[in-house]
């Protein structure tokens, strides 16, 4: 029989087959259970368990003097220079600060207040409003009372009273001396008012005053354009000389004219002159910088001073004073080529203006001539009207009435004059009283200027005397522990320059806490001191519990009095802290965690597998009761001697597995 149809070897194959396949899987899923074993997060962990906690309260604050001195001055004065500075143990009177050996800021101020003071009473002397008594009244003291003026014034006032009341009846009689003068000069105008034509004769009167008008006014014009012309004409010859007439009879400016053209020349000339002196100016400059170029290049300090020294002689004596030669030489050429060209205008503007002149002065003539005659037609035109309305009139009757009117006229003039008297009485009076108080006013304020002066001395004199000298000192024992200004600044009047710790006072620090913290002190613990051993012999002790005023319902402000070798400024570091308690749950503060729903541990649950035992980080949510330096207690849902991961070499997540630490 085939031995591969055998039964029995076809069994022992498989069950070959089938142990080779479970062999293979079990060497693999131990590998693949190694391999991440090794990839997991690998924690430390510890038991959970009782233990004692003792709670500390922790801050850092600035110590601070606890009586501090502060050293004060009363004037301005620059700081030459500082002599101590912060930290540096000093003896009273010792010198802090050298001053600048200047009179004060205020010594000074006060000092041109005064001048101004004094400079403002004599400028006052001078302004008009003073007179020389009064100025020798206050300076000897001789002062007129305020009493004496009042009297004066009332005096002016009643004879001020007085002259009005006079005005007013000589304004009555005024008003009725007019009134009579109108009244008689009513009856005149209807004597005149007699009927006479003389219309031919009026007409031949306004006639001949229009005709004088006309030749009057035409007289005007020819007149103002004959002094226009003569102005040009004049302009003409101040610009170009007096006329000159030659053989002929003909007159000629033009010799004027050759002066502008020679003025020019000659200008021109001495441009040219002056450009080649700035050619020759340039060469020598240009020699001058080439010498420096070579002194450059050859590295030789004294061929380069030299070359530099005759370099800049050459720029500045010869090359710059030729450009300004050129500069000035030019406008002189520009200024006689604008007096040449004004000269040629003007010339050929000379001779239509001369027979211009002669024109107007013939029509001149012929004006005047009728000007002439008609005034002498409007004469006898008048005379003519005159007579003719004089013919009219009752000559007697007129006379007795012109006597009436002259004799009323002489009333309205003297009472006219009488008003104008009174009137100018009054003015005088005013006058006379506005002059008092004045005299008043300015005796008040020489008086109050001498007293302002005065003020201003003493006050000047108190500043002398109370002047501070060249130094601040110290005026007590103790520690540097502030200065405020450093050399090249000014003192202010009351404000500290320096702050002193003074020997044998203590002092404070302070940092806040929160009210639940607080409560667990008491005034009187003593704190520790971070880094005591560079603090050998200080002691630190609280002093007050107060609210915090920055935050005063939920923080309080722990005060402490710390004594020892210390100065106000430094930094430092406290704890302090209540009794140690008893507490059920306790673990390392690095196993504390927290997130968004709050405070937490991971514990390490243990589960068996058929290749060993797998562990699952777990989370439990605790509560804070207390911590120190180590370690927290909390309040959980806890047996007791669980296993609490405290660090871990990768994150760890609460479900995931987790491999311990050897």
């Amino acid at each position: 029989m085939n031995e591969n149809n055998n039964p029995s070897k076809r069994r022992d194959w498989v069950k070959n087959v089938a142990i080779v396949f479970l062999t293979i899987m079990l060497v693999l899923t131990f590998c693949s259970n190694t391999i991440m074993n090794y990839s997991l997060p690998e924690v430390a962990t510890e038991y959970v368990q009782q233990g004692t906690i003792t709670e500390k309260v922790r801050g850092t604050g600035t110590l601070e003097a606890t009586d501090p001195y502060s050293v004060m001055v009363k004037e301005s004065r620059k700081i030459e220079s500082v002599k101590v500075k912060n930290g540096d143990t000093v003896e009273k009177d010792q010198v802090l600060f050298y001053l600048e050996d200047v009179e004060s800021e205020e010594l000074q101020q006060a000092q041109k207040e005064l001048d101004d003071l004094r400079l403002a009473y004599l400028t006052g002397l001078f302004t008009g409003d003073i007179t020389s008594d009064i100025i020798s009244q206050v300076e000897s003291g001789r002062i007129v009372s305020t009493e004496a003026y009042q009297a004066q014034l009332a005096d002016v006032d009643n004879r001020l009273t007085a002259a009005k009341n006079s005005l007013m009846s000589a304004t009555e009689n005024q008003r009725n001396t007019q009134s009579n003068l109108n009244n008689l000069n009513s009856q005149k105008n209807i004597q005149d008012a007699v009927v006479v034509d003389t219309t031919a004769e009026q007409q031949a009167v306004n006639a001949a005053a229009s005709s004088v008008s006309n030749a009057q006014t035409e007289v005007d014009r020819l007149q103002s354009e004959i002094s226009a012309v003569n102005a040009k004409l004049t302009e003409t010859i101040a610009l170009l000389g007096s006329p000159v007439t030659d053989g002929n009879g003909n007159i000629s400016l033009e010799g004027g004219l050759t002066n502008h053209e020679e003025a020019k020349k000659a200008a021109e000339a001495e441009l040219n002159q002056k450009r080649a002196e700035l050619t020759e100016a340039e060469g020598r400059l240009a020699q001058a910088q080439q010498k420096l170029n070579e002194a450059v290049a050859a590295n030789n300090p004294e061929q380069l001073a030299t070359a530099q020294r005759e370099y800049d002689e050459i720029k500045v004596h010869i090359y710059d004073v030729a450009v300004n030669a050129v500069t000035v030489a030019q406008d002189k050429v520009t200024v006689a080529a604008g007096e040449l060209e004004k000269a040629s205008q003007a010339l050929a503007s000379y001779n239509a203006n001369k027979s211009l002149l002669d024109s107007l002065q013939a029509s001149l003539d012929s004006a005047e001539n009728n000007l002439e005659n008609a005034k002498s037609t409007q004469t006898a035109a008048q005379e003519a009207l005159s007579n003719k309305e004089a013919s009219a009139k009752n000559v007697s009757a007129q006379n007795d009435l012109n006597i009436q009117i002259a004799q009323a006229t002489n009333s309205k003039s003297e009472a006219d004059a009488q008003v104008e008297r009174i009137t100018a009485e009054i003015t005088q009076l005013e006058t006379e009283k506005s002059d008092l108080i004045k005299s008043l006013t300015a005796q008040l304020n020489l008086n109050a200027r001498n007293a302002q002066i005065a003020e201003k001395e003493a006050e000047v004199q108190r500043l002398k005397e109370k002047s501070m000298g060249t130094t601040i000192t110290a005026p007590v024992s103790g520690t540097i522990t502030g200065i405020s200004l450093v050399a090249g600044e000014s003192t202010r009047p009351e404000e500290a320059v320096a702050v002193i710790q003074p020997e044998g006072k203590g002092s404070t620090l302070s940092f806040s806490a929160t009210a639940a913290q607080a409560k667990k002190l008491s005034v009187g613990d003593m704190a520790e001191i971070q880094n005591a051993w560079y603090y050998e012999g200080v002691k630190a002790t609280l002093a007050s519990i107060k609210p915090d005023p920055n935050e005063p319902a939920q923080k309080k402000l722990l005060t402490f009095q710390v004594e020892g070798d210390v100065q106000a400024g430094q930094s430092m570091s406290l704890s302090v802290g209540q009794k140690s308690s008893e507490y059920e749950l306790v673990v390392p503060n690095s196993a504390i965690r927290e997130d968004n729903n709050g405070k937490f541990i991971l514990i390490v649950e243990s589960k068996s597998s058929p290749l060993g035992n797998r562990y699952i980080a777990t989370r439990a949510d605790v509560e804070v009761l207390a911590t120190d330096d180590t370690h927290t207690a909390v309040s959980a849902a806890l047996y007791g001697y669980e296993y609490v991961i405290t660090t871990a070499n990768k994150p760890v997540e609460a479900g995931k597995q987790v491999r311990l630490a050897d």
